[in-house]
């Protein structure tokens, strides 16, 4: 015989659950309750003048069989002696929007007028019974029916009903949800009409967009409530316009121009209990609503109307937005509310709309209470919000099913797909130049939702958060990293020709077909786009464009495993871009107007070099600052030169001395700048230029000497790889003219920057020997011609000056000559350090620095006749004439 095993875990008040063993009649009683006393609900009623239907919910009973309860309500004719009882029926299958089962039962030959009070309760094993609260009912005649909704958009809706046989006192009004069953609407936000009347209407804004509400109109008689029909509506979808729905700032998000559900910058719009998307959530119970953060999830009721545009912000979002704007306690349109204004001088208003707590509206006009986000970390049945009244904001926590005002954030943008961006040349952005143009690298890797909006206008994807750019470090993908694999080029006419370059430098041309979607913002391409030797398998076909402008272009490959890979490609025009120099132009005048660092010019790499002008239209006083920065070009070309050659101001050329300004890369940035005038720069001491190099002032803040009402023209010179310049010694004797006209030489000098930001001569020191027996020529006559000759120099910097410092006859040093009689020429290209030339400057003023002309013969000077050799030394003492002011 089997023993009967009795396990008891729990007392019958926790709740019971009976499960059957596996071993004849043993049972147990579960720890685990089935319901408790919060498991039963009283709901509405059905009346006529003499019937009533009552409803009630109970949870927890859908999946036991019929024997393990019994459901129904008592009732009766006073509060507290509820001495009748009516069966219920459990309407199974009916599940309610709180998880609940309908109660429903049925009285007849009930008098008329009369109130009944009565409470849904449901008993267990005939040992234990849970009641719901106490209700009341009025037995009537009295009705409402539902009124289709009017007036419906993406903000709100006109409802109402008709009354017939209402008592003086009643009040009507409508009731909304988002449930379709009765119970649930009946239950739900109450809208209370401003006045009885036959026919009623009430005007609900603050609604969420795109979504279905369901709502009755009621009859409230004091002791009871008549409902009308479940009818319903859906509110259109609101179209949120990244670019003029939302108002930057200045700050770090860009901040919506009015509350979700409103239509203007004043209207109060919604109030939402956090995870409420719908705006008429009236429940207490914390379960109804979120319990982690929502900020950036698909419970974020902010993305779910936007369609992904926008976000809740965060509590530092709206700390940031009071401690950085402007904040004015005002009335617009006279509500009342703060006017932020931030730090570019834009501004959004935020009205004090208040709070809601179930059906009650408080602080309206006095207090704004809005949502953020994100769950109170320490108890998740509260929430982070964010509330200001006058003269105070602050950080809030309140519970989950306290309705805030929602004012969405975004950081979204509406950049339009144009594919006839697509037309020209894309060349893989891997460095294969020693550069990346547009991104970081050719590859990057997104998750396979990613698409256009998520990536080019910066939509949230709250699917995927996948962002890895796939530099020029990370060769496993399957290229080499740096090498040219060609280029693909897109027509108007729907033909792409791919020139593929393989790893063994084998050039091919595959010509294909290609169409692009502009909804989608797809590509269906028949031939594999350019991508190396990636392992990706899909390289062809209906393929996501993530990214199209005159510079850029990413195409998603998807790879099958939840993941896509970009290929990054730049543009033809990119390239020829990126090619050009930058010329940046500074100029600020004694009034501290002017241009304080403006690219306005751009000079392609083909033409570089020579000479350019750079024209800046406008006006000044005088001159503080006058920079020119070439950039990048000394990152490109790191022994580049550039000069100025003439200045104009109005159309008149005016003076300088270009041995004054400073140049190179000053600021250490790859770019070369010119200096012309910079009290912050050099050659300024606290604040003061030492030596202007437009006029003789000296220690001056500016100098007037450069002033202009219309414009300024500055012609300048660039060599991106300065020539050598070699001085030879020529000298010619007068009997047979013999002689080389080139000479011995001591090196050769370039125009280089030197260690104190002055353009200058590499070489300047020189010592040249000419010996008369390298050349068989006897130059003990005398000489017609002696000069230190520099070929080409006169053609780049015509101002080169230098000085003869030393000269010996057959080793004897000469003595007594005139430095001043050893001038600068030139002949034609040639720079000429003149000791004497019968046909140049000295001849014809028929001076020389050693001696006097032959009388018998005025073109020969005797003393620089020499027999073995002629030995001169000489410097180069700058690129650039000195100005006499």
């Amino acid at each position: 015989m089997k023993k009967n095993k009795i396990f008891i875990f729990a007392s019958l008040m926790l709740g019971l659950s009976f499960t059957a063993c596996d071993d004849d009649d043993n049972y147990f009683i579960s720890t685990d309750p089935v319901i408790d006393a919060s498991s039963i609900t009283t709901g509405s009623s059905d009346v006529t003048a003499t019937t009533a239907t009552l409803y009630g919910t109970v949870k927890g009973l859908d999946d036991k069989s019929a024997a393990f309860y019994k459901v129904g309500f008592k009732y009766g004719y006073e509060q507290n002696a509820l001495s009748n009882t009516a069966d219920g029926t459990l309407v199974k299958g009916e599940g309610r929007a709180d998880g609940g089962t309908t109660i429903t039962a049925a009285l007849s030959g009930l008098p008329t007028g009369k109130t009944i009070y009565y409470q849904a309760f449901v008993t267990l094993k005939n040992q234990v019974t849970f009641t719901g609260e106490v209700s009341s009912l009025v037995t009537t005649d009295a009705k409402v029916t539902t009124a289709d909704a009017q007036a419906v958009d993406f903000a709100g809706a006109v409802m109402g009903g008709q009354a017939t046989d209402a008592t003086p006192d009643a009040t009507v009004g409508v009731v909304i949800a988002t449930a379709p069953d009765v119970e649930t609407v009946r239950a739900g936000l109450i809208l209370p009409a401003a006045s009885q009347e036959a026919a009623f209407t009430v005007a609900k804004s603050g609604l969420a967009p795109a979504t279905k509400y369901y709502y009755a109109a009621y009859l409230d008689l004091g002791s009871g409530i008549v409902y009308g029909d479940v009818k319903e509506f859906t509110t259109a979808a609101a179209d949120f316009d990244a670019d003029n729905d939302f108002v930057d700032l200045g700050l770090s998000v860009k901040w919506a121009k009015s509350n979700l559900g409103a239509k203007s910058a004043t209207d109060l719009g919604g109030l939402f209990g956090f995870g409420d998307a719908t705006g008429v959530n009236n429940s207490f119970d914390p379960a109804q609503y979120a319990s982690a953060d929502i900020y950036k999830t698909k419970q974020d009721i902010v993305w779910l109307a936007s369609d992904g545009v926008a976000t809740l912000p965060s509590a530092a979002d709206y700390e940031e937005l009071f401690a950085k704007c402007k904040a004015e306690w005002t009335e617009v349109d006279g509500v009342a509310g703060y006017q932020l204004t931030g730090p570019n001088g834009n501004s959004i208003f935020l009205p004090a709309a208040g709070t809601r707590t179930a059906n009650d509206v408080t602080g309206e006009g006095t207090v704004g209470y809005y949502a953020t986000g994100s769950i109170n970390v320490s108890d998740n049945t509260f929430a982070d919000g964010f509330q200001f009244f006058s003269g105070n904001s602050t950080k809030i926590s309140v519970p989950v099913y306290q309705a805030l005002s929602v004012r969405a954030i975004s950081t979204a943008r509406n950049v339009p797909f144009e594919k006839a961006h697509l037309y020209t040349k894309w060349y893989l952005d891997n460095g294969q130049d020693g550069k990346q143009h547009v991104f970081e690298g050719p590859f990057t890797q997104w998750g396979d939702t990613d698409n256009w909006n998520t990536v080019t206008n910066n939509y949230p994807n709250l699917d995927q958060q996948i962002y890895w750019e796939m530099g020029k470090d990370n060769g496993w993908i399957g290229y080499t990293y740096g090498k040219d694999y060609g280029y693909m080029e897109f027509t108007e006419d729907g033909k792409v020709n791919i020139h593929r370059i393989a790893e063994d430098g084998t050039a091919t041309d595959e010509t294909g077909t290609y169409t692009i979607d502009e909804t989608d913002k797809t590509i269906d391409i028949d031939i594999n786009v350019l991508c190396a030797n990636t392992w990706i398998g899909t390289k062809s076909g209906k393929l996501k464009i993530l990214a199209l402008d005159n510079d850029g272009l990413r195409i998603a490959l998807p790879n099958g495993d939840g993941y896509a890979y970009s290929l990054n490609y730049y543009s033809e025009r990119k390239r020829e871009f990126d090619d050009a120099t930058p010329v940046n132009f500074q100029w600020v005048d004694g009034n501290w107007s002017g241009c304080w660092g403006e690219i306005i010019d751009r000079i392609d790499a083909t033409a570089l070099d020579g000479k350019h002008t750079l024209t800046y239209n406008g006006s000044a006083a005088s001159a503080m600052v006058v920079n020119i920065d070439f950039q990048n070009i000394v990152a490109k070309y790191p022994n580049v030169v550039i000069f100025i050659n003439e200045i104009r101001t109005d159309g008149t050329s005016i003076k300088f001395d270009a041995n004054d300004f400073f140049y190179g890369d000053i600021e250490n940035n790859g770019n070369y700048r010119i200096e012309m005038f910079n009290i912050w720069g050099k050659g300024a001491a606290d604040g003061k230029i030492v030596k202007s190099p437009f006029s003789a002032a000296t220690n001056v803040e500016s100098d007037p000497a450069v002033s202009f009402t219309s414009k300024i023209e500055i012609d300048y010179t660039i060599i991106t790889n300065p020539a050598a310049y070699t001085p030879g010694l020529v000298t010619i004797e007068p009997t047979q003219w013999g002689g080389d006209w080139t000479g011995p030489n001591d090196g050769s000098f370039t125009a280089i920057v030197d260690e104190n930001n002055k353009l200058a001569p590499s070489k300047k020191e020189f010592d040249i020997t000419l010996n008369a027996a390298d050349y068989g020529v006897d130059y003990s006559a005398g000489s017609i011609m002696t000069f230190i000759n520099t070929e080409d120099l006169m053609n780049v910097f015509p101002g080169t000056h230098m000085t003869l410092t030393d000269i010996a006859i057959d080793g004897t040093p000469l003595s007594g000559w005139d430095a001043a009689k050893v001038p600068n020429s030139s002949d034609g290209a040639k720079h000429r350090l003149e000791l004497w030339n019968t046909y140049g400057v000295t001849g014809t003023g028929r001076y020389c620095a050693f001696g006097v002309p032959s009388d018998t013969d005025p073109a020969v000077v005797a003393e620089l006749g020499f027999s073995t050799s002629m030995r001169v030394k000489f410097t180069v003492d700058g690129l650039f004439p000195t100005v006499e002011w």
